[in-house]
C-alpha cells in the first residue's frame, strides 16, 4: 500500500461554511445607545467560502465571505422597534481586518448604526478567524 498523504502532510481541506453559518446565527450581539438599543435580529444571508486546511504541518484558514445581518433599533426601555435595516459585509476575507461594512435602511438612525453598531460588529467579527481555527483545527492535523 502507498501512502500519498501521511499523517495529512501535504495537504487537508475542510469546508467549514455550514460552520460558519451556525458562528454567525450565534452571533447575539446588542449595543446600547440611550435612548435606543441596536442589536442583530437575525442573519439573512451568509454565503461564499470558509476553509480550514493544514499544508506540511500547519494549520491554516481562507475564507471570502458575503454575510448580510437584519438589525433592530429598539426602545431601550419598552423594546419596541423603532426601525430595522440591514447591515451587510460584502467581503470579509482572512487576510484583511479592515472590511467594508454597508449600512442601509435605517432612516434618521443611520449615524447612530453606523457610529455605535459597526464597530461592535467589526469587533465580534474579527474573532471569526481565531475562533474557526480553534474549532477546526483538530479536524485536519494527524499526530
Amino acid at each position: 500500500m502507498v501512502v500519498l498523504n501521511p499523517n495529512n502532510w501535504h495537504w487537508v481541506d475542510r469546508n467549514t461554511l455550514p460552520w460558519t453559518k451556525e458562528y454567525m446565527e450565534a452571533l447575539d450581539l446588542s449595543v446600547s445607545c440611550d435612548p435606543h438599543t441596536v442589536r442583530i435580529a437575525r442573519v439573512d444571508t451568509v454565503s461564499g467560502d470558509s476553509n480550514v486546511s493544514q499544508r506540511k504541518g500547519k494549520v491554516i484558514c481562507y475564507f471570502d465571505l458575503d454575510v448580510t445581518f437584519a438589525v433592530e433599533v429598539a426602545e431601550t426601555e419598552s423594546g419596541d422597534s423603532v426601525c430595522n435595516g440591514t447591515v451587510r459585509v460584502p467581503e470579509l476575507m482572512h487576510d484583511e481586518q479592515d472590511f467594508e461594512i454597508r449600512v442601509e435602511g435605517f432612516g434618521d438612525h443611520t449615524a447612530q448604526v453606523q457610529q455605535v453598531f459597526v464597530p461592535a460588529l467589526r469587533e465580534a467579527l474579527g474573532r471569526y478567524q481565531e475562533d474557526l481555527i480553534a474549532q477546526h483545527s483538530k479536524d485536519v492535523q494527524q499526530t
